[in-house]
């Protein structure tokens, strides 16, 4: 295994794909019975996909689309599928995450609609799929397969929609993500050994141990927010640690009535303000990316670096006793990546069935964190070395403590650019916790209001 630890790269901005017609499409029958894809009809399966269906279809080639950040994962799945089905050829195309979300929502409504391939989170790529039928429910996928009661089945809610795509959350599973990544507290073990700071479980230790690393002349935390998204990592956060994380879930997924503007949130508000205001995290933070902020915390500036799985990889090939991750609130926080659908136009749907299936399982699951990542399934896999096992910890805490409670910005198609705005705006103290609340409050209801 190699010593990447967990990269990925968690989109932190919701791109408007072009527009697509509705169409209605048929699917091939696995099993009698019938469900709803937005108006076209898709045959039903009630039990495993057997090598023996497949093969029935002949010699076929498998198209599919994926992000490049899955080609090294996808060299080693797909001998093994190809192994398992020997009938069926995979041919799957890379796309850079950019290209992909831009263009996939059109290639799925073309002719040649690749019959498996990745969406994205969100109204702009996965909402428009599902209102213009061109992917194929998978709730009997699901519970044929028990994606829906295994350890995982709560990484399945972001790609629940209703029929019109207008909501997503919850209803009717249109994609399967094998990918998980969570936030959570990096620490330099050197400095907290000099400083005499136990690890930190909780906000209220991190908060404790702050002004003893600044009173030592540390920056307590590194932070580089040049492009919006590392401070709304830390809110985050703060704001999964401040309350029940159903309540950030329901906002998130658009639920009736809920409001940005709860206890806890506010409270979070307040006190990343502080925290920014204490010079906790630094100067001129908002110059910084964050790119630049964990290169310097790999090489040796800061005590703590708040931010997601996917800075991990800067820091594995540290001198010992190196770095460690730990999570902030119970379980931690976190969300699934990129959503694998099945095209409603595909003629290989018991191949492209047997395709995710055999994705979501544990000998996947430790590929996947033999190329670098997080899988979903986490029961049985081991890391390479301390960083990446503490991190499998992280994930494993995040998701029995239902902390998979996705990312602010996902609500609407502009969140990330009003609420990253608006949090500089807080931190530098020129806006209250409840006029942030209440910019952020106003976006979302236009969105969701009526």
């Amino acid at each position: 295994m190699t010593s990447n630890a967990f990269r990925s790269r968690r989109p932190h901005r919701v791109l408007l794909a072009a527009g697509v017609a509705a169409l209605a499409v048929g699917l091939t029958a696995c099993a009698p019975g019938s469900n709803s894809a937005g108006g076209a009809e898709t045959e039903e399966i009630t039990a495993e996909v057997t090598p023996e269906q497949v093969a029935e279809l002949g010699d076929i080639t498998l198209t599919g689309w994926a992000d490049v950040a899955e080609q090294g994962l996808m060299e080693q799945f797909i001998p093994r599928f190809e192994e398992e089905y020997p009938n069926v050829t995979v041919d799957m195309q890379y796309k850079s995450f950019n290209d992909l979300i831009a263009t996939v929502v059109n290639a799925a409504n073309s002719k040649d609609a690749p019959d498996v391939f990745q969406g994205n989170i969100g109204y702009a790529v996965d909402g428009a799929l599902v209102e213009a039928g061109l992917v194929r429910p998978l709730d009997d996928v699901a519970e044929v397969y028990g994606w829906d009661s295994d350890a995982a089945a709560e990484t399945l809610a972001p790609a629940r929609w209703n029929e019109d795509g207008t909501r997503f959350g919850s209803g009717t599973l249109y994609g399967m993500s094998v990918i998980t990544e969570v936030q959570g507290i990096y620490y330099n073990k050197a400095k907290l050994q000099a400083l005499g700071i136990e690890v930190p479980q909780s906000i209220d230790e991190l908060e404790a141990a702050l002004p003893v690393a600044a009173a030592a002349g540390e920056q307590p935390i590194m932070l580089g927010n040049a492009d919006q998204y590392a401070a709304m990592h830390v809110y985050s956060d703060i704001a999964a640690a401040e309350q029940d994380p159903q309540d950030i879930r329901d906002w998130v997924f658009g639920e009736e009535d809920a409001t940005f503007a709860t206890e806890g949130n506010l409270a979070a508000a307040e006190r990343i303000a502080d925290w920014a205001q204490q010079g906790f995290f630094g100067e001129g933070y908002d110059g910084i990316g964050n790119e630049d902020a964990i290169a310097r915390f790999a090489g040796g500036e800061g005590v703590f670096f708040v931010g997601g799985s996917w800075n991990g990889a800067k820091l594995t090939d540290a001198p010992a006793p190196g770095f460690g991750m730990s999570a902030l609130p119970d379980g931690g926080v976190g969300a699934i990546a990129s959503p694998w659908h099945i095209s409603a136009n595909s003629d290989a749907s018991p191949a492209a069935i047997a395709f995710l299936d055999m994705l979501r399982t544990p000998e996947t699951a430790q590929e996947i964190v033999d190329t670098g990542r997080l899988p979903v399934l986490l029961e049985g896999v081991t890391g390479d070395g301390e960083l990446e096992s503490e991190t499998l910890a992280v994930a494993d805490a995040t998701i029995a403590a239902g902390g998979q409670v996705g990312y602010y910005d996902w609500t609407t198609t502009d969140m990330f650019s009003v609420m990253g705005g608006a949090l500089q705006e807080l931190m530098a103290g020129r806006t209250t916790a409840e006029e942030f609340a209440d910019t952020v409050q106003a976006d979302w209801e236009g969105t969701y209001a009526g």
